[in-house]
């Protein structure tokens, strides 16, 4: 299963990206996760169904720090071929 999600609230300066970096890690879930300038989070999540719907799951609560407005998910069709997590600097 390939995700594509947008995460919007208060969701920059208060550590979502690691949150989710450690969280996908935990679970075994490639992809990235970026801040975009509009003030959101953008993140792709690749593997199991079940691991990824729960960390679909858990991003509408996100961080202690953070306050999710809205999760947007959509299916990701496009080639991925790294096995890693990572966070992309912006």
């Amino acid at each position: 299963m390939k995700k594509h999600i947008l995460i919007e609230g208060r969701v920059q300066g208060v550590g979502f990206r690691h949150w989710l970096y450690k969280t996908a890690m935990q679970r075994n879930i490639a992809g990235w996760v970026k801040n975009k300038p509009s003030g959101e989070v953008e993140a792709l999540l690749i593997g199991n169904d079940e691991e990824i719907n729960i960390i679909i799951k858990l991003c509408k609560k996100g961080p202690s720090l953070s306050k999710v407005l809205k999760v947007k998910v959509k299916d990701y069709n496009e080639e991925y071929l790294k096995k890693s997590f990572e966070i992309i600097r912006t």
